[in-house]
C-alpha cells in the first residue's frame, strides 16, 4: 500500500505510518522526563502528586512481569513494521526518543525540544535558483524552481541527546547512531514514509551528542522540533560478524540478529524469543536511568496467548499480570468487569486516538450513482444516524460521539458554535431527503429519485466542477463496505443499517478482507473509489489530520493511487486554510485556521465521524505506574517505571 497517513483497518491495527506523514515517532512538552530523587527501598513509597505526565512513583525492586497478548510480533526491527504487538516489546528496549502524550510532546532522551522560542532552532530567509528544489507553501509539495525564488523560510534545528546513553554492551549511544537511523529510514529499500526525508537537506552529527537537521527551503514543518531519528546500533554484528551499518537496508529486515535480538539502550534487553510462545526481556544493567532506580522489574515476559477468553482466564488466575489491547477489547467487557469486582484485576478503559467514520464516495470510478456527491444526502445520513446509541452499546459508554477530525480534548478542537453538529433527528433527516427529491412513491420503505437529481462536485484545486446526475427512479439503496471479522464494526454497521431504514435508505452490508478493502487503486474497493459507503478508522495525533482530505490526496492515476482521500471530496477553500495552518510554525497562530478548516469539514460532511475507539487494558491489582495515555498507542510506553507495590520474587 502507499497510504501516507495512519490507517486503522481493523482492531489489529492495520497501521501504515504516522498522521502528519512523519516517518519518525512523535514527541511531547518542554521539560525532561521526571525522575525519582533517590533509589527506592524495598518497601513502596506513597505517591507524590505531580502534573508532569512523565512522573512516576517508586515501586518495590525486582520481580517478573508477565504481559499477555494474542498477537506475536513479526519483527523487532524498529523500521521493519508497525505492529502494535511489536511496539509493546520495543518500548522495553528503546526509550522515546520523544513521546506524544495528551496531544502534546515530551522529550525522553533529548535535553529539550529545540524550538525557535528557546533558540534550539533558527529560521533564515533564503533564495533558490532555477533547477533547485524547494517546498511550495500552497501545494505543500516539493517542486523544482523554473526561475529564481526569493524569501523562502529555511529551518535549522539542533538536537542534543542526554548524556550517559549506552547500548546494553556498554557502547555509548551517539549522534552518529541517529544519523545512521536517518539514513536507513530514508533508504528506498526501507518500507517507511519518505515525507520528511524528501524535505530534508541535512541531517548531520556535530559531536557525540548533537545532531543538526535542516529542512528544504519553504518547508516550515509545524513539528520541526520532533524531526529526530531514534538511534540504531550501527556497531551491532550479525552471525557472520558483519556490522549493521555495513549491511544493505534491504537485508537488515531479513537478518534474525537485527529482527529478533536488536541491541537495547532502554530499560530491558532481549534474552530469548521462543517463536509462538514468548519473548523474554531482562534488566539492562547499562540503562542510562539506573541511578533513578529504574527499571524496577527484573524481567518482563511477553507471553503469546491463543485468544482473548484465554487471556482473561490467565489474568484471573494470576498467570498473567497485564493484558494489552492486542488481546483485549470491549467484547470482554462483562468478564473484565466481573473480574475487577472480584478484586482479581484492575481495568483501564482509555479513549484512544483511533476514530471510526463512515465515508461517502463523492466521485465513484465505477457505474454507481454518485449519491454521496449530494451534500443534503450526507447531512441527512448524519442526522439519521444514532451515534450515541453506538457509543452506549458498542463502546459501553466509555467514549463520546466525535463530530470532527479531533476529539473535544484535543488542543485544536474548535469552540462549540464553530462546528455544524448532527444530533440524532429522524424528522430532519427525512425532510432533507424529501427536499433533495427522494420520495417513497411505491411505499416499499426505500426512497427513490422522483426526478433527475443533479449534485455538483469540485474535481481539483483549479475549481473545476463536474455534475453528478442521479437518474429519476434510482433507488436510494447503497452498499456499506467494511472489514471482515471485526465484531465492533459488524455491530456498528447493523445499527447504521437499522437507522437508515427508518429514513428510507436501504443499506446492504458487505464485509471484506483488509487486502481487498484497502487495496491500492484502481482495484481496491476504497482507494479504487468503487464503493458507496465505507467504514474504517484513522488515527488523530498531536497534529490535526486535516491533510487527509486535501484535493491532492484523492487517489488517482496521477498520484499512482497513493492518496488517502478516497472520498473524492475536494474543496479548494478547505485546502487553502488547512495547508496554511500546517505551514504556520506557531500553534497559537495556526489555531484559528484549524478551526476554520473544521468548520468547512463539518458543514460539508465528506465523512461522518462516529466515535473514538476505547483502548482496553487490564492489570494485576498490585502493579503500579501503569498509565495508558490517549495519544500513546502502546500502553507499555513507560514500562521502565512499572513495578509491584510489594516485592515479588523473580521467576
Amino acid at each position: 500500500m502507499k497510504r501516507t497517513a495512519t490507517l486503522l483497518g481493523s482492531l489489529s491495527l492495520v497501521a501504515l505510518l504516522a498522521i502528519g506523514c512523519k516517518s519518525e515517532a512523535p514527541a511531547p512538552a518542554e521539560e525532561p522526563t521526571a525522575a525519582v530523587e533517590s533509589l527506592p527501598s524495598e518497601e513502596p513509597v506513597a505517591e507524590t502528586a505531580s502534573a508532569d505526565p512523565m512522573a512516576f512513583k517508586p515501586a518495590a525492586k525486582g520481580g517478573t512481569l508477565v504481559v499477555g497478548q494474542t498477537q506475536e510480533p513479526e519483527t523487532l526491527y524498529s523500521l521493519g513494521g508497525s505492529m502494535l504487538a511489536a511496539s509493546h516489546v520495543l518500548n522495553g528496549i528503546y526509550d522515546g526518543p520523544i513521546e506524544g502524550m495528551d496531544y502534546d510532546f515530551q522529550p525522553v532522551i533529548l535535553e529539550s525540544l529545540p524550538k525557535l522560542e528557546n533558540e534550539g532552532a533558527t529560521m533564515e530567509m533564503v533564495s533558490v535558483e532555477a533547477g533547485q528544489q524547494y517546498v511550495d507553501a500552497e501545494k505543500q509539495e516539493v517542486v523544482t524552481a523554473t526561475a529564481k525564488v526569493d524569501n523562502l523560510p529555511q529551518l535549522m534545528v539542533t538536537f542534543k541527546m542526554k548524556p550517559g546513553l549506552k547500548w546494553q554492551d556498554g557502547t555509548p549511544v551517539t549522534a552518529a547512531d541517529s544519523v545512521f537511523a536517518q539514513k536507513l529510514t530514508c533508504d528506498p529499500d526501507t518500507a517507511t514514509s519518505k515525507y520528511t526525508c524528501e524535505r530534508t537537506t541535512k541531517y548531520e552529527a556535530v559531536d557525540d551528542v548533537t545532531v543538526v537537521w535542516q529542512g528544504m527551503p519553504g518547508f516550515t514543518d509545524q513539528t520541526y522540533f520532533t524531526n529526530f531519528y531514534s538511534p540504531l546500533p550501527r556497531h551491532q554484528t550479525n552471525a557472520a560478524g558483519v556490522k549493521m551499518e555495513e549491511v544493505p537496508a534491504a537485508d537488515i529486515s531479513k537478518d534474525e540478529t537485527f529482527t529478533r535480538k536488536p541491541l537495547s539502550f532502554g530499560p530491558f534487553q532481549i534474552e530469548e524469543w521462543v517463536a509462538g510462545e514468548s519473548i523474554k526481556l531482562v534488566r539492562n544493567e547499562n540503562y542510562w536511568r539506573a541511578s533513578e532506580g529504574l527499571p524496577f522489574l527484573d524481567e518482563v515476559i511477553f507471553k503469546i496467548i491463543p485468544d482473548s477468553a484465554s487471556l482473561v482466564a490467565a489474568m484471573k488466575s494470576g498467570e498473567v499480570d497485564v493484558g494489552t489491547q492486542t488481546g483485549l477489547d470491549l467484547d470482554q467487557f462483562d468478564a473484565l468487569t466481573e473480574a475487577e469486582t472480584a478484586g482479581e484485576i484492575v481495568n483501564h478503559f482509555v479513549v484512544g486516538t483511533a476514530w471510526e467514520h463512515i465515508d461517502f464516495n463523492h466521485q465513484p470510478l465505477d457505474d454507481s450513482p454518485a449519491v454521496g456527491a449530494c451534500k443534503e444526502f450526507r447531512q441527512a445520513v448524519g442526522y439519521g444516524t444514532d451515534r450515541q446509541a453506538m457509543v452506549d452499546t458498542i463502546q459501553k459508554g466509555k467514549t463520546k460521539v466525535q463530530d470532527t477530525l479531533v476529539p473535544d480534548t484535543h488542543w485544536a478542537f474548535p469552540p462549540a458554535d464553530t462546528l455544524t453538529t448532527y444530533g440524532y433527528d429522524v424528522a430532519k433527516a427525512q425532510g432533507l431527503l424529501e427536499g433533495l427529491g427522494f420520495t417513497d412513491s411505491d411505499a416499499d420503505g426505500i426512497r427513490e429519485a422522483s426526478k433527475d437529481i443533479t449534485c455538483t462536485v469540485t474535481t481539483g484545486l483549479d475549481g473545476a466542477t463536474k455534475d453528478q446526475v442521479i437518474k429519476q427512479g434510482t433507488k436510494l439503496e447503497m452498499t456499506l463496505n467494511t472489514t471482515k471479522g471485526n465484531k465492533m464494526r459488524e455491530d456498528a454497521t447493523l445499527l447504521f443499517q437499522a437507522n437508515m431504514k427508518d429514513i428510507g435508505v436501504g443499506i446492504n452490508l458487505e464485509y471484506q478482507e483488509g487486502a481487498v478493502l484497502f487495496g491500492d487503486g484502481p482495484d481496491g474497493t476504497l482507494y479504487g473509489r468503487k464503493f458507496d459507503l465505507g467504514q474504517f478508522a484513522w488515527l488523530t495525533g498531536v497534529q490535526p489530520p486535516t491533510s487527509l482530505y486535501w484535493c491532492s490526496e484523492i487517489p488517482s492515476e496521477e498520484n499512482s493511487w497513493a492518496g488517502q482521500n478516497e472520498t473524492g471530496w475536494c474543496n479548494p477553500d478547505y485546502d487553502q486554510v488547512a495547508k496554511q495552518a500546517d505551514n504556520t510554525l506557531k500553534r497559537a497562530e495556526a489555531l484559528p485556521m484549524y478551526h476554520e478548516a473544521q468548520k468547512m469539514f463539518t458543514d460539508n460532511l465528506p465523512v461522518l465521524p462516529l466515535f473514538a475507539r476505547v483502548k482496553v487494558m487490564a492489570t494485576a491489582p498490585d502493579l503500579v505506574n501503569v498509565n495508558p495515555n490517549p495519544t500513546v498507542n502502546s500502553e507499555t510506553w513507560n514500562i521502565e517505571s512499572w513495578g509491584y507495590a510489594e516485592a515479588r520474587p523473580t521467576q
